[in-house]
């Protein structure tokens, strides 16, 4: 049971850290617009179709809201991989994809189908790590029961 909360913990922190390294130039400003360039002109020299184009000031500003606060629960994460944040995290992970399979089937650069994989992967190993704890305490409460003694 140890070794699989070690496992879960590792999974979280992990995603934590990816979500820092995607994320946090996202949040701050003059720096977004930099970082989305760079991504841009990655996109284009991989060939991947698409690009960011022009944003416009609000836009800019909820980029920098949503880098904020994917930065702050990232470090959350780092400081407290627990079972209930890495569920948390999976949920929002299969929310952000459902919203990248949209953004991507209308026409946004390819390089975010490739952190849809990322974000995919990082969702189903989180996903798999918090099965096998939550089935791992539910067996140990279901035979403890089962081996009470009588009264």
């Amino acid at each position: 049971m140890a070794s699989l909360n070690v496992k879960l913990a590792r999974a979280v922190k992990t995603s934590a850290i990816y979500d820092l390294v995607t994320c946090l130039p996202l949040a701050l400003p003059g720096i977004a617009g930099v970082y989305l360039s760079v991504l841009n002109t990655l996109n284009g020299a991989m060939g991947l179709g698409g690009s960011v184009g022009e944003l416009s000031p609000l836009a800019m500003m909820f980029i920098n809201f949503l880098g904020s606060l994917i930065s702050i629960w990232a470090v959350l994460r780092l400081i407290n991989p627990s079972w209930a944040n890495g569920l948390t995290d999976v949920v929002v992970r299969t929310l952000f994809s459902i919203a990248m399979l949209n953004a991507i089937f209308n026409g946004v650069p390819g390089l975010v189908a490739v952190l849809w994989v990322c974000e995919l992967g990082l969702l189903l190993a989180q996903a798999y790590y918090l099965h096998r704890v939550w089935q791992a305490e539910h067996h140990a409460a279901t035979s403890f029961g089962a081996h009470a003694p009588a009264e």
